[in-house]
């Protein structure tokens, strides 16, 4: 196989890196953190390639799509969904080749067939084993999916308590109204867990807290501004979500105050919106 076939696959990787999501559209069990997880029915199509993806074009259509249209964009979308899956899937891939010993015909080791087949380095191949257990464990809900990034994350907890913390800690984040799922944000939440024991209920109840903004992480270790950033929108999507739904309430009893909030967080807003634009 040629050069530029081989570095199609470490291109793959570092979109992977690019895009985040990467992850198949799996769905949990109802049955609770131990129980088993079946994937959902993909299409037998096949992942779609470069050749059916329409040459790229411009419009001045408005409204509804067209039939070619819908077309045109469900083609693209096929292409790439074939991402989505790209890191899992590789790390399985991966596992298989080297448990098996699949790559001893052209090559000595392990190391040397992911250097010369993919032009990979063996921290990147066993990386990629690693998280795809996880990632086929912690499988997320409707259409929300898990990328290498959160599993990395998750992976210390899983080593240390096993897949069930993992998937009781992703799942109550998930289930938290208004919380966008992100690395930084897990990473906030098991940096607030005991690091020498895992309890499903304790471990529940903090990880509310801590999305509520009522507690801390103890961990010590240097977050970016975007990571500190993303933690802290979480939790205010949160605390607005519970403050609408207390205003609504509240409205029919004193709408004076309910008024008076409204116009206090919309200043709020406007003010972050002039922050924004400067």
């Amino acid at each position: 196989m040629t050069k530029n076939k081989r570095k199609g696959f470490d291109d793959l990787i570092a979109r992977r890196e690019e895009l985040g999501d990467a992850s198949p559209p799996w769905t949990l069990s109802e049955e609770g953190p131990g129980s088993a997880v079946e994937p959902s029915h993909r299409s037998d199509t096949g992942p779609a390639g470069p050749e059916a993806v329409p040459a790229p074009y411009e419009t001045a259509n408005a409204g509804e799509l067209t039939v070619a249209e819908h077309d045109d964009l469900a083609a693209c979308e096929a292409a790439i969904d074939t991402l989505r899956v790209a890191f899992w899937a590789a790390g399985k891939a991966l596992q298989v080749i080297r448990d098996a010993r699949l790559y001893r015909t052209a090559h000595p080791t392990f190391e040397a067939y992911v250097g010369e087949r993919w032009e990979m380095t063996r921290t990147q191949a066993d990386r990629l084993i690693r998280a795809w257990p996880l990632a086929e464990r912690l499988t997320p809900i409707g259409v929300k999916i898990i990328n290498e990034a959160q599993i990395r994350e998750l992976l210390p907890l899983a080593d240390q308590h096993g897949q069930d913390a993992a998937v009781t800690v992703y799942r109550t984040v998930l289930e938290t109204d208004g919380v966008r799922i992100t690395a930084a944000l897990l990473k906030g939440v098991v940096a607030v867990l005991p690091p020498d024991r895992f309890d499903h209920a304790e471990a529940v109840t903090q990880i509310r807290a801590y999305l509520a903004g009522e507690t801390a992480p103890a961990d010590s270790s240097p977050a970016t501004t975007a990571e500190l950033w993303s933690v802290e929108a979480g939790r205010v999507r949160t605390a607005l979500r519970r403050v609408r739904q207390g205003a609504i309430r509240a409205a029919a009893e004193d709408p004076d105050d309910a008024r008076k909030l409204a116009a206090e967080l919309r200043e709020l807003a406007d003010e972050v919106e002039q922050g924004l634009q400067q």
